[in-house]
């Protein structure tokens, strides 16, 4: 088969794509398996899980264990859809990764999507649920503001609800609210980034976390079971617990009165990149070094954490993955293809310079 100078991944995508806009493969319909498709194109198998993976990625087929991968493209249901994606944040850390990846199967699905953003404010998300609630969306993806406090806007969610507008959670979800829901472990987040440093020796080991969304709560409860499997009691003069008004400095100040006590911790489990950049600098400011005089952990594997030439071990988060993810479990409830699905991302430690062992 002519290739024009493709990689063979591609060809055998594009002639997937080019049967399923023609018909000549249905909405459902199963298509050939692995071996069948090597052999036609006589290719690899892992050539053809390279292209089956991009069909898959961009919403063309899916894969159903013991039965079989279907064609789930279908061009009859093509009017382009409207999307909300409604945010705490958008342009900063972590989150153009996460809308990126939303974007992504969004456009090749045909459908556009409407950012809103929340900044982290209660009042604000009602606000924004109010403006899709009143407009004409199709499906909302809602990564919850300030998760671990009361839901004060649920009506709006009931109401949601009420007018047939489908939704999936990212990151948090409130608990009363029977939803589509995706979002890392947090708790086991928290608990193998301390039992790093545990292992690495430390024992007097800060931990500094956000208390008004659900991840935060959960890192630290991941953090105290990890020093209680170790038998080390909880210092609470070694706790810091933080809210969103109080982001802008509080770790600095957290960590250079911790680092100005005679017995001094010699970690920190930072609740993510941006929390472990203060700590870096208040580190400095004290003229100690990292990893010599104190090791850092963080959270989300952000660009923050390759900033500097201190290199921060952390947590990886899966961002555009997520992304692409939420969309497609968003799209899905919308085709009826499931009813409501969960999807829970395994923490990985990524270790860099920030950390050493000690005595």
């Amino acid at each position: 088969m002519e290739n024009n100078g493709l990689p063979k991944y591609l060809v055998i995508e594009q002639h997937f794509i080019k049967n399923i806009y023609s018909g000549a493969i249905k909405y459902m319909e199963q298509i050939p398996t692995e071996n069948e498709i090597a052999q036609t194109f006589n290719v690899s198998r892992h050539t053809v899980r390279k292209a089956l993976d991009n069909l898959e990625n961009n919403g063309f087929i899916k894969r159903e264990q013991g039965k079989g991968t279907f064609c789930c493209y279908s061009i009859e249901k093509k009017a382009s859809r409207n999307i909300a994606i409604i945010t705490t944040y958008i342009s900063d850390y972590i989150f153009p990764g996460i809308i990126s990846g939303i974007e992504d199967v969004l456009s090749s699905s045909g459908d556009t999507l409407s950012l809103f953003n929340t900044n982290n404010d209660k009042n604000k998300e009602k606000e924004c649920l109010r403006k899709v609630i009143d407009g004409n969306f199709d499906g909302v993806i809602i990564e919850p503001t300030l998760s671990s406090l009361e839901n004060v806007n649920i009506s709006y969610f009931k109401e949601l609800e009420k007018k047939g507008i489908p939704y999936v959670m990212f990151h948090a979800k409130y608990n009363e609210l029977d939803c589509s829901y995706l979002g890392m472990n947090d708790f086991d987040g928290g608990y193998i980034g301390t039992k790093y440093l545990l292992q690495l020796g430390h024992r007097r080991i800060c931990g500094i976390f956000k208390s008004d969304d659900m991840q935060g709560v959960n890192r630290r409860l991941g953090y105290i079971k990890a020093l209680e499997e170790f038998g080390i009691q909880i210092n609470y003069d070694l706790l810091g617990n933080y809210t969103t008004k109080e982001l802008s400095s509080y770790a600095y100040e957290f960590a250079s009165n911790v680092l100005s006590r005679k017995e001094k911790p010699t970690a920190f489990f930072c609740y993510n990149d941006k929390i472990a950049f203060q700590v870096l600098q208040a580190v400095r400011d004290c003229d100690l070094k990292v990893p010599e005089d104190i090791s850092i952990i963080g959270y989300d594997d952000s660009s923050l954490a390759t900033a500097t030439e201190v290199k921060l071990t952390t947590i990886k988060h899966p961002k555009t993955d997520m992304g692409r993810k939420a969309a497609r479990m968003l799209l899905d409830i919308i085709e009826r293809k499931i009813d409501k699905n969960n999807y829970i991302y395994k923490p990985e430690l990524i270790v860099r310079n920030s950390c050493r062992g000690i005595l």
